[in-house]
Order: structure tokens, then sequence, then C-alpha cells
């Protein structure tokens, strides 16, 4: 073991990790999931790299007090080795498909592999079953623990079938390479298996994860800064692959009585009013769906493979969302929404006059719900 080595590798993680931590914390938009979700995962690394210093460190030091750090530490290890994956998946998901209801539906059963290995790293604490101290306070590594590589395995392998079935369905994913994470813990894993004493995982984490945040930067010109959803340029980008699909159907959407709410509260109440409104979408989509912030106060639902049915769920099921949101949520004003859905005949018209009769649609429902607002 060359304790220089294993400092040098984990302080290069570590200054990676500042460095993008600093940078993605002048991009943020408030409340994005996907990038909470991505700045909780570098700083679960930045921890473990310190941690993995630690525990190298400290491992064969003679006295109880270093036998205690040592074991903590390695046990901070494997603690955080399957967070780590299981979290990655979640980010790989929700940043293909913005869907909330996919996210509770398919991850409460994922998470079954890495809450076991979360436990078995309990059980280790008091019978050794993946790691042991031996009488010279030495780290020894123990059959079981290459379960936790078969675990990693997994995961990744899962956040690449995610990957690739949204691809097949909906096309090639831009700015996202994947491999570029995927190589680096690889080959790290791979080594760190290979060749006992050496500490690579987490240096390779750092670097995938960096790189992952540098190859993801171009997507920024196409997000909204406010609400985090994507943006008109966005949608025209999208818009040269509509003719994959056979039915698309979508839904322009508007906040009513926008102005008053922010000539009654202010500016900043009315960006909080489309943040709300953002949250409430974000809920009601299918995950077959793309969501645009289209302009100003209005919001666009693309859908997929869809029918006039369908699409009439759909809004109901908006209405729904912002009964019970603002039932939760405390605001001065009323939250409401004018929705207005058309099917998109490609054959016989063009992307802007698909946008015109949604938007048509939408007023007239508008106009209606002003009218009852009136009587």
């Amino acid at each position: 073991m060359n304790i220089v080595a294993i400092a040098v590798t984990d302080y290069i993680g570590i200054i990676l990790l500042i460095a993008l931590l600093i940078s993605s914390r002048f991009r943020r938009v408030e409340d994005q999931l996907d990038l909470k979700i991505f700045s909780n995962i570098a700083i679960l690394t930045l921890i473990s790299c310190f941690v993995d210093f630690v525990a190298f460190y400290s491992d064969g030091k003679p006295g109880m007090a270093w036998r205690i750090i040592c074991l903590l530490a390695n046990s901070f290890c494997f603690i955080a080795n399957p967070i780590f994956v299981f979290c990655w998946c979640l980010y790989v998901d929700y940043k293909l498909y913005h869907s909330l209801e996919r996210y509770k539906k398919i991850y409460i059963y994922a998470s079954i592999p890495a809450v076991l290995m979360l436990l078995i790293v309990i059980i280790n604490l008091f019978l050794p079953i993946i790691f042991y101290m031996d009488s010279n306070n030495y780290y020894i590594r123990m059959p079981l623990s290459y379960f936790y590589y078969l675990v990693d395995t997994g995961y990744i392998l899962f956040s690449i079938i995610v990957l690739s079935k949204y691809q097949k369905k909906y096309g090639k994913v831009r700015f996202f390479p994947i491999y570029l994470m995927v190589g680096p813990i690889a080959l790290g894993c791979a080594l760190q298996l290979l060749f006992y004493g050496v500490s690579l995982i987490w240096v390779s984490l750092a670097i995938g994860i960096t790189a992952i945040y540098m190859s993801i930067q171009n997507e920024f010109s196409y997000l909204d800064a406010l609400t985090g959803l994507y943006n008109r340029a966005y949608l025209f980008y999208k818009a040269e692959t509509f003719n994959r699909y056979s039915n698309i159907g979508g839904i322009m959407i508007d906040v009513d009585y926008f102005k008053s709410i922010n000539d009654t509260y202010g500016h900043s109440a009315g960006d909080k009013a489309l943040i709300d409104v953002a949250k409430i979408l974000i809920r009601s989509k299918p995950e077959d769906s793309l969501l645009i912030r289209y302009a100003g106060d209005e919001f666009m639902l693309i859908v997929y493979e869809t029918t006039p049915e369908r699409l009439n769920k759909i809004m109901a099921s908006i209405n729904e969302q912002i009964t019970t949101y603002q039932k939760k949520h405390s605001r001065p004003y009323t939250l409401s929404l004018s929705l207005g859905s058309s099917m998109y005949d490609q054959e016989n018209e063009t992307l802007d006059s698909f946008f015109k009769k949604m938007d048509n649609a939408m007023y007239e429902a508008k106009e209606k719900n002003h009218k009852k607002d009136r009587a």
C-alpha cells in the first residue's frame, strides 16, 4: 500500500468535485430534482474520497482509537458505495423521463439491493461478514465483499438499460454520453478488484461525475432558468423527431389571471406561481411526453402516441393536481389554468398550425373560465 499514491488520487477526486460543486451552484435551478440528485451524488463522492484516505491512513496503526477509526471509515465506504450507484440510477431515470409517477413506482423496488447492502454493513460491525480488523488493526477483505461489486455492476447495467429503452422509444439523447460515467467506474472497480490495496473507485467516480457534468453544460441553453423545464428552443429541436410517431397530441396551458398576480403581489410572487405550475405539470405529465415552458405564463405538453380521449384525461389530472396542490400549499392567490388540446395531423398541417390549434382551444377554455368567474 502506497499511502502517498492514495493521498494523491483522493486529492484529485476532492479537487475535481469541489470545482464541480462551485460551478454547479451558479447554474442550479430552484427545486430541479435531477440537479439536486446530481449535486448530492457529487457531495457523497467528495466525502468518500476523504474518508477513503482516512481508511488507508489508519490501516495497521496500533491502538483502539485507530482501530475504531479504520473500522468506521471502511464501513462508511461500503455504505456510500450502494447509495452512489442507486442514486446514479435515480438521476439517469429522472433526467430522461422527468416523471415523478415513474420515479415512485419503479425505484421503491429498485432500492431493495442497496438497502440490503446497507443492512449488511450494520451487521458487519458486530459480526464480520464483509471485512474485519485483525489483531494488528489491519483491514482484511472477506469473500462477501465481492458481492458489492456485483450490486454495483447490476445498478450500472440497469441505468444503461433505462437509457437504451428510452432512446429506442424516443430517439438519441443529446448531451448525455453515459459512457463517460460508466467507463471510469468500470475501469476503477476492475483495477481495485484485481489489485488488493489500491484505491481507485472514488477517484474514478469523481472523474466520471465531472465528465458527465462537463458534457451536459450545453443542455443549459435549452433549459428555462426559472422553472427548470425545457424551453421553446428545445421544442423546435425535438420537433425534428415528431415524424417518428403516428399520433402526436398537445396541450397548451395558460395561467389564469397571471398579470393580476404580478400586479397585486409582485413579480416574485408571479415567479413563484410559475414554479408551482411547473411542479404541478411535472407531477401530472405521462412519461411519454415533453413538457415545455412555451412563453411567459404559457406551457406546452407534447404527448406521443396518444388520442383525444387520453389528452382529456391528462387535462383532468392536471386540474385535480391543481386542487390538491392548493390545499397543501398556502398562497395569497388562487391558481387556475386554462387548457386546450389538439392532435397533430402531420400530413396535412404544419407545426405552426398545430400550435395554433392548441392555442385557440386554450383561449376558448380561458374565455369559458372567465365567464364562469364573472357569473
